[in-house]
């Protein structure tokens, strides 16, 4: 079976993958590994139960808001200005900048790690496309209504190209249905 982090790794490389992550990270806030664990929960082992899905985000949000998030906003401002601050070096300021990214990167490997782990007990499944997009919706919503997010047209459309990312086949038409009817079910 493939690790969340192999998972993540994978889909994340697929084209316009990243710029969809960002998008929803940058607009909604949304956490990228929490988001990608709902798709590799929804294509290893179907959907989350409540329980499974409180463990996930009472690590993941305090390890995001504390750790992750600001090694982000440290790495984007120091891009952002480029070394023209003080009189850091531009050497030195790249090299201090990349050290924080790779951090950044561990941090998030850590947070993968741990998530996985928590659900190690959790039966595997080998689901057919159909119902790895039926529950990779599911686990999306929940997480969306969780966070208080009701998404845009371009949203889902970005959403949508992630789960296609994921599975290993599927039809981009089939996922972005099944997330309308899923989103908008009572």
């Amino acid at each position: 079976m493939e690790t969340f982090w192999d998972f993540s790794v994978r889909t994340y490389r697929k084209p316009g993958v990243a710029e969809a992550c960002l998008s929803l990270q940058d607009r909604y806030g949304l956490d990228v590994n929490v988001l990608l664990f709902c798709c590799w929960y929804g294509c290893t082992r179907g959907p989350l139960r409540t329980e499974t899905f409180h463990r996930v985000l009472s690590f993941s949000e305090p390890w995001a808001n504390n750790v992750v998030r600001p090694l982000r906003a440290a790495r984007t401002w120091m891009k952002a200005t480029g070394g023209e601050r003080g009189g850091a070096s531009k050497s030195n300021w790249t090299a201090l900048r990349d050290k924080i990214k790779k951090t950044e990167l561990e941090a998030e490997h850590l947070q993968q790690t741990t998530l996985e782990r928590m659900v190690s007990q959790t039966e595997v499944n080998c689901l057919e496309t159909k119902s790895q997009i039926k529950a990779n919706a599911l686990n999306l919503k929940f997480y969306l209504h969780h966070c208080g997010i009701t998404l845009d047209v371009d949203s889902t459309t970005a959403l949508a190209h992630i789960v296609t990312a994921s599975l290993r086949v599927a039809v981009t038409d089939k996922v972005v249905d099944t997330l309308h009817a899923t989103f908008h079910e009572i």
